[in-house]
């Protein structure tokens, strides 16, 4: 029995689709971004046993339209501030279109010939796009944790003894690793995972710019040293992902070259910045790394997933992660082929390469450059209007488009504006107008906004300080 519709039918479903997409791009990209259901809501639109019988397509892509869209939070709207989240594109719908159509897996090269290439160009043109090596080797994956474990484990297997291998980490030197206090939540799941454990995980001090202080770093490895450890690996934060701070990655290639460390640059959001004349000075020794990890689908508007890792030497990485059984093995050709499951972790893997390439070639990377820089320039927007306000206080730099700040009304002590900010970022959520995040720095709560989104302009940015004050006004 056929699961296929007639052409007409295929078409007729794919113009419904078609007319949804249009009108959630034209008539609700402004509505309230949180859709402020509960859980126990959302479940109740979807909520049923397993159907054992037949759903008209029409009236399923009406349930879509009305349910599945209804309850999602609008984070390709142009008010949506909150997290590491990309607005998307929509030359990539298109190609996810095109995609789950093809159904491509790129386990092996004759398995998708086009995926596979593909997904090499990417992420050579994404090296040339950060000033990386365009020799790196890399591989497309689902998000920057995924990335930097696969990273990580790259740098564990070629600082490690080669019997490792085969009889693990038991009796071996204690393995090291270093990263800034501000370093991403990733490295202590990978830490643990790859068996080097947390508590050899060096959590370093950052200053007053949340750089991770380097005098600091060297300290820790030279004493690890002196006490029979193995450091392996030194990590550099380009853009952090509480404040947007990049560590001195020049000093951190020195210290990693000096001792003979993996140096791995963690450029998940920041990353695709670094070219812009404004803030390339922030970047440089980024490309001295033997890894980095870049996540197209964050500040370069892929839509998810689509994570890059970018290691400098090949060879490091198949020696990682190439492990052919028989039923894999490949057929004996003239010209070498490229097998992407020697390249990472998974095996199975969709044609993510598909969108990033569609991506970069409809738009080009001047105006993505462009758009990024116009995100900066609307974080630093946001810092004057905070800094000229009375009643808001910036809390940490803004060297990219992360802008972290808090709600300080005249006449109210400081453990009362404490609990005003702890409250702000949930009722500013259900409020719907716009949606942020909440974090620490230095101990006080902060109101956390990111700009990575096309379709947000200045007079958006200028609103948000006024939905603040408005949504405070039922917190006193």
């Amino acid at each position: 029995m056929s699961l296929d519709f007639s052409s007409e039918e295929l078409k007729k479903y794919i113009n419904h689709t078609a007319e949804i997409i249009d009108e959630l791009y034209s008539k609700k990209l402004n509505r309230r971004v949180f859709a402020g259901k509960s859980p126990s809501e959302v479940m109740g639109l979807i909520e049923e046993d397993l159907p054992a019988e037949e759903t008209a397509v029409a009236d399923l892509l009406e349930k879509v339209r009305e349910d599945i869209i209804g309850a999602s939070t609008m984070n390709v709207g142009p008010h949506y501030y909150g997290y590491i989240t990309g607005g998307g594109n929509q030359v990539a719908i298109l190609a996810e279109m095109v995609s789950a159509a093809l159904n491509q897996n790129n386990l092996k090269w004759h398995s998708s010939p086009i995926s596979t290439e593909m997904e090499k160009l990417v992420i050579k043109w994404v090296s040339q796009f950060i000033g990386y090596s365009e020799k790196a080797a890399g591989a497309i994956l689902d998000g920057g944790s995924t990335a930097n474990f696969n990273c990580m484990a790259v740098a564990r297997k070629n600082m490690a003894p080669k019997e490792s291998s085969s009889e693990g980490l038991y009796g071996l030197k204690p393995m090291t690793v270093y990263v800034s206090e501000q370093g991403h939540s990733s490295f202590d799941k990978a830490v643990d995972v790859l068996g080097i454990g947390t508590n050899n995980l060096r959590k370093i001090p950052v200053d007053d710019k949340f750089q991770i202080r380097t005098e600091l770093l060297e300290e820790a490895i030279i004493e690890d040293k002196n006490q029979g450890k193995k450091p392996i690996c030194v990590i550099g934060i380009a853009g952090t992902t509480n404040s947007g701070a990049v560590d001195n990655l020049k000093e951190l290639a020195d210290i990693s070259e000096r001792h003979k460390l993996w140096y791995h640059v963690d450029a998940a959001y920041g990353g695709p910045a670094a070219l812009l004349p404004s803030v390339t000075h922030l970047f440089e020794g980024m490309d001295r790394a033997d890894s980095v990890v870049i996540n197209p689908h964050k500040w370069l508007y892929v839509p998810f997933e689509a994570a890059c890792i970018l290691v400098k030497d090949p060879e490091n990485l198949r020696r990682t992660f190439s492990f052919i059984p028989d039923y894999l093995l490949s057929n004996s050709e003239e010209e070498p082929r490229t097998d992407l499951m020697e390249y990472q972790l998974p095996l199975t893997k969709s044609f993510k390469s598909l969108k990033v390439w569609m991506t970069l070639k409809a738009y080009g990377s001047k105006r993505l450059m462009d758009t990024i820089q116009l995100d900066i320039d609307h974080a630093k927007h946001l810092e004057k209007i905070v800094k000229r306000s009375e009643d808001f206080e910036i809390l940490a730099p803004v060297p990219l488009s992360i802008a972290c700040f808090r709600y300080t009304p005249a006449g109210i002590e400081e453990e009362r504006i404490e609990e005003l900010n702890q409250k702000l970022a949930h009722h500013i959520e259900q409020d719907g107008r716009i949606f942020l995040t909440s974090t620490k720095i230095n101990g006080k709560t902060a109101l956390r906004t990111c700009f990575i989104n096309p379709r947000t302009t200045f007079k958006d940015v200028e609103w948000i300080p006024e939905v603040i004050r408005d949504v405070a006004k039922g917190l006193f």
